[in-house]
């Protein structure tokens, strides 16, 4: 009974690793259940024993990475609401913390997160990435609105507001495209983080002098 139970977790972990390998590539609209099963030298009928379609497998490969991202996009939302209140150094620590989340999350679940941003579209993944702007965008207009003590975006920094708040996604996005995870992939996008990190810095002080 316990090398059967072995077994069938070898087969389903090769079913995953193969399913993950071919989503990542062709994205999910593109990959076939017979792709997949021949990528992890099985039967076709051998897939449909442990998942009954291809939604399900793709669910199962990234709704749980994807339930820590919306998580931490809910707790980053909550923290930006209350840092209305207070002054540029908070909104910009709150910044920080959206960049280090969503580093960690791009780093640990290189393949899953790739997937999620830039191969899911056809599924109810598919508004992940432009979320995740409107957001940034919502903290680089808090900060920009708390150093030039206004009420409301010009229209200059509003097209401010969205050149950085689509850079570093898209940015990422281009990563995840060109890179498999490693060495490379990290220090690719450290030096991402570093560049934006270092412009919006410098943006929101010359507001704040003007």
């Amino acid at each position: 009974m316990m090398i059967m139970q072995v077994l069938k977790d070898e087969i389903r972990n090769k079913i995953r690793l193969a399913a993950l390998k071919e989503f990542k590539k062709e994205g999910y609209s593109k990959t076939s259940m017979q792709k997949i099963a021949g990528t992890a030298g099985v039967a076709i009928g051998n897939i449909y024993r442990y998942y009954k379609n291809k939604d399900e497998l793709f669910d199962e490969l990234v709704q749980p990475v994807y339930e820590r991202h919306e998580a931490n996009m809910a707790e980053m939302r909550h923290k930006l609401n209350l840092s209305y209140m207070k002054d540029t150094h908070d909104v910009m620590k709150h910044f920080s913390n959206i960049e280090a989340t969503l580093i960690e999350l791009f780093k640990t679940f290189t393949a899953e997160m790739s997937i999620i941003f830039i191969r899911s579209e056809g599924t109810k993944y598919s508004h992940v990435k432009t979320d995740l702007i409107e957001l940034s965008f919502s903290v680089v207009e808090s900060m920009i609105l708390k150093a030039r003590r206004s009420e409301t975006l010009t229209e200059y920094e509003a097209a401010v507001a969205k050149m950085f708040s689509s850079s570093l996604i898209e940015g990422m996005c281009l990563i995840l495209r060109d890179n498999e995870e490693g060495d490379t992939f990290n220090r690719v996008v450290d030096q991402l983080l570093d560049m934006y990190s270092a412009g919006l810095r410098s943006i929101i002080k010359n507001m704040e002098l003007e």
